[in-house]
């Protein structure tokens, strides 16, 4: 399926009578507008300007629709719809498209009661949305610098994308132009990389990546190169987005740590339309801040350089438990937890699922620099008698050969990710000192079953922490301090189907955020959240998110982005402006 090119006659139609004024005397009288330019006002651009602004990104502008668009009148095309409905679902497709996001709930407005589904009539209205009216398909930063210009001069609303994969949808926005960096796919190794202006530094083996690369390639170049580094476990994940400048959690962070502690330097286009470099020796707080401070906030990064590392061995395995006992279930949930200090302790990372609906909980664990199979067989041999005692039970272990740790991960992406649902989230990270407390474990096992048994929840939990992320209490970056005391990090999700209203999606989304979170996050109030998967609508997300680094971060965004031109929610400085980061306070 392909969306027009920038278009006079799409620029036309947006120009319909007027939704808000967007008043340029600012709040009180202040210097800034009080809210963004969208197509309903009379501020936004000429389809005149819109024609120059293309010839100076060199015809990158693209009009841009929902995914689902070919399949519904007036724009009905039956071999994209045909298209559409068999790579819905496919993360790789989605991200394809300026206008494809992993969760189809953000290509939504609710404002605006517009949806484009794949599943309704052909006759049914395909609403924008959410969608951005247009995108700069970027392949340089002097594009970029370009588009971050106009928006800026023109007061338009101004989103990143690159694949679209963004639990809170931070890279969609109503009305909004966006600078898709899908296609900056750039992957450069050194063996002695040295940051600019860090001439007393000595070299050392790193990978330079375009903002455009994603997970699986760049997994695929590591492997061809016999090394490995620390990013995520998923196809379509940008490397150098909001993953990286969210902290990025890893499967290999208890070896080697969190992907922003192993940052070398970024390269970013600032809201002032200027492209610099931040690394260590020069625009320090900047590289600080985009350690951890939340993609699409201080601008858009065009690069991201990273540590590498020799490829290594791994060890993976898997524990699949059943016990029919709900009760009984609950206590082995507990028992494993009880357990996470000792497999953190012997090197191991992961992920677990637990299903209330079945009684079931699988874990898949990984041993980065562990080749003997013996050594994580009786590491886990007393947690498997434990299992087998519970009545009924059924325990399966499977534990793999060993493998070089480029090889299983690139084979473990094979495919595409299955999204293209709605679904909301939610999470707490949950600390090492709790999980070794006497009630600790009894305690969240407690909660697993009072939040599983609405709507038969699934948790995922992400040893991901401990280790090396721990070790590295001492690197001084915009993380969320709780990292480097967490042990697990558990997510739980909320879905609806595409007959759910905009009503009753609204009470599933304040029943998670006022109900079910605060029980979760009761059992360490001190702890908070990862950014990147999270509940958008946390309350006191400043804390929850950034503890004592958020003034810190307010500080640097006012250096950086004084007129606010990069927004979103819940991202730093956005307790100044309206839910949909359109109008200030």
């Amino acid at each position: 399926m392909k969306f027009p090119i920038f278009s006079i006659a799409f620029s036309a139609i947006l120009l319909f009578p007027l939704g808000h004024a967007a008043d340029d005397s600012g709040p009180e009288g202040g210097r800034y507008p009080q809210c963004r330019c969208l197509p309903t006002d009379h501020c936004w651009p000429k389809p005149s300007e819109w024609v120059s602004f293309n010839a100076s990104v060199s015809g990158s502008l693209i009009a841009v629709k929902p995914v689902a668009s070919p399949c519904h009148d007036p724009t009905f095309d039956q071999a994209a719809c045909d298209d559409a409905k068999t790579n819905y679902k496919s993360s790789v497709w989605r991200g394809s498209f300026p206008g494809g996001y992993q969760q189809v709930n953000w290509e939504t407005s609710a404002v605006k009661n517009e949806t484009c589904y794949i599943d309704t009539p052909r006759s049914s209205p395909c609403g924008q949305g959410n969608v951005p009216i247009y995108a700069v398909a970027a392949t340089s930063s002097t594009q970029i610098q370009k588009a971050v210009d106009f928006a800026r001069e023109r007061n338009l609303r101004l989103v990143i994308k690159n694949s679209g994969h963004d639990y809170l949808g931070r890279s969609a926005g109503r009305g909004s132009m966006q600078i898709w960096t899908h296609n900056m796919n750039s992957i450069e190794f050194s063996d002695s990389f040295t940051p600019e202006g860090c001439k007393w530094k000595k070299g050392e083996e790193a990978v330079t990546i375009g903002a455009g690369v994603q997970l699986k390639p760049l997994y695929s170049a590591l492997k061809d190169k016999g090394k490995t580094a620390v990013i995520g476990l998923s196809n379509t994940v940008g490397a150098a987005g909001g993953y990286i400048q969210g902290g990025g959690h890893s499967p290999l962070g208890p070896w080697k740590g969190m992907a922003s502690d192993n940052a070398y330097q970024f390269t970013i286009v600032t809201a002032d339309g200027k492209h610099v470099t931040a690394n260590e020796c020069q625009n320090s707080d900047l590289f600080w801040a985009l350690r951890g401070g939340g993609g699409g906030t201080f601008g858009v990064v065009t690069s991201v350089t990273i540590r590498t590392f020799p490829d290594s061995s791994m060890l993976a395995l898997n524990l699949n438990t059943t016990i029919p006992d709900r009760n009984q279930f609950y206590s082995f949930v507990a028992d494993f937890h009880a357990f996470l200090p000792k497999i953190s302790d012997a090197g191991g990372s992961g992920y677990y699922y637990i299903f209330h609906e079945t009684n079931t909980i699988i874990i898949a664990g990984f041993f980065a620099g562990q080749s003997n199979p013996n050594v994580t067989e009786a590491l886990f041999a007393p947690l498997i008698q434990k299992a087998r005692e519970y009545t009924n039970s059924q325990v399966n272990w499977l534990q793999f050969p060993p493998f070089p740790i480029s090889v299983g991960v690139d084979m473990g992406l094979t495919g595409t990710d299955v999204t293209g649902g709605m679904a909301l989230l939610s999470s707490r990270l949950i600390s090492r000192k709790f999980l070794e407390s006497a009630d600790g474990p009894k305690r969240l096992s407690e909660v697993f079953k009072a939040i599983g048994s609405n709507q038969n929840t699934v948790f995922l939990g992400h040893l991901v922490a401990g280790g090396q992320v721990t070790r590295n209490k001492d690197i001084d970056s915009a993380i969320n301090p709780s990292w480097r005391k967490a042990l697990t990090h558990l997510v739980f999700a909320r879905g609806w189907e595409t007959s759910t209203s905009f009503q009753e999606q609204a009470i599933i989304a304040r029943n998670m955020t006022d109900v079910e979170t605060p029980i979760l996050a009761a059992l360490e109030p001190d702890m908070g959240a990862y950014i990147n998967e999270a509940d958008l609508n946390e309350r006191n997300w400043q804390k929850v998110f950034w503890g004592e680094n958020y003034d810190r971060l307010l500080m640097i965004k006012a250096k950086w982005d004084e007129k606010e031109l990069f927004m979103c929610k819940p991202c730093i400085g956005s307790e100044n402006w309206d839910a949909e980061s359109i109008c200030r306070k």
